[in-house]
């Protein structure tokens, strides 16, 4: 079925895509009463940005360029690179998602792209003429993404814009310097070859740097130090799907499932129709609205039912609607997460582990 916009009830979730995406790129101005910064970067959602530009103050130009990973922050100094905590320099996302925040968005109109005034939330350019402060978006109509923001006084003495374009080309954002982080990754039961070989796979569908090699009892995992104990013990849980039939009513069901784990959110489940082993594969797209969903391709088409929920990890994460009048060969799903979390998902689903343990290892290796 073609979309059809409704420009003042579609905003709020166009405005919610936009933090869906994978990337973009950007360039954007900030004018203060001291001060003037314009830079160009790209950002991958998740995972970190790199940007140059340039800061105006009085008769002073300076250049700048950073790289920000996760928590680090990466600043050129000279030929040399210097690395500090994360700061917003390098991280111009949150400040868009931080101006994006505001609940109403007031439909002005369009030109070559829908556009809208709103009540813009950015203190710290004028921290006493805040409640002046305005704000003005621009939609594509393309797909129905920001192309530009603007906010500032109304007479453009003070401001914050953005132009934002080329959305989820391939990019990449690497630390300037290697440094990585040892793991040490034990596991009960199965070979260590084997193991070896589906995290690799697992990391691989991850786009992740590492280095792997087999140690007595387990296996040692070197990645990029932004990543924490946490985030690699993410990667590596166990994984794995199940598909539920949907029940009508909870007399009728197995047990009663939750959305994400948010009670608010209950789903009644009844029979398990099937598991990973019937998955041939899992991709992720974009419809025309912008919004991400993940396609479960299955070995052969079957029948379903009018309703399924989907757990993948022990937790269920979407329902969908079908069609129950043909054989279906692929179910699409849209699970309400950030690109990096529905690749990791995807990730899940190809390559199930065993219950592994992680650990830090022996210090960090240059």
């Amino acid at each position: 079925m073609k979309y059809i916009p409704d420009p003042v009830r579609d905003v709020d979730q166009w405005v919610r895509n936009f933090e869906l995406q994978r990337s973009f790129s950007y360039e954007y101005e900030m004018k203060s009463s001291f001060t003037k910064v314009s830079a160009s970067g790209v950002c991958v959602i998740n995972v970190g940005e790199r940007l140059t530009g340039q800061w105006e103050g009085g008769d002073a130009v300076q250049r700048f360029e950073y790289i920000g990973l996760g928590d680090v922050e990466y600043v050129r100094k000279g030929n040399e690179w210097g690395k500090e905590p994360r700061g917003e320099e390098s991280d111009v996302f949150t400040q868009m998602r931080r101006l994006l925040s505001f609940d109403k968005f007031e439909y002005s109109g369009f030109d070559e792209s829908f556009l809208y005034a709103f009540k813009a939330n950015v203190p710290f350019l004028a921290p006493d003429r805040r409640k002046e402060m305005v704000g003005f978006l621009s939609i594509s109509k393309e797909d129905y993404l920001p192309v530009s923001v603007w906010a500032g006084l109304p007479d453009s003495s003070i401001y914050w814009t953005a132009q934002i374009f080329d959305y989820n080309e391939y990019k990449n954002v690497k630390a300037p310097v290697r440094e990585y982080r040892d793991y040490v990754v034990s596991f009960q039961g199965g070979a260590v070859d084997d193991t070896y070989d589906l995290i690799e796979y697992r990391l691989d569908l991850l786009s992740v740097a590492y280095r792997i090699k087999t140690e007595s009892g387990g296996l040692s995992i070197s990645l990029p130090e932004q990543y924490a104990l946490e985030d690699v013990a993410r990667m590596l849980r166990p994984g794995g799907l199940s598909v539920y039939a949907v029940a009508a009513a909870g007399k009728s069901a197995m047990r009663t499932g939750y959305i994400k784990d948010d009670l608010y959110k209950p789903v009644f489940l009844s029979d398990v129709l099937f598991t990973d082993v019937v998955v041939k594969d899992a991709t992720i797209g974009f419809d025309q609205r912008s919004a991400p969903f993940i396609t479960l391709k299955l070995r052969e088409g079957r029948k379903m039912p009018h309703a399924i929920a989907v757990e993948v990890d022990s937790v269920l994460i979407a329902t969908a609607s079908l069609d129950t009048s043909q054989t279906m060969d692929r179910i699409r799903l849209y699970p309400d997460m950030l690109y990096r979390e529905m690749e990791m998902l995807r990730a899940y689903i190809k390559q199930p582990l065993g219950a592994l343990v992680v650990s830090p290892g022996g210090g960090d290796n240059p």
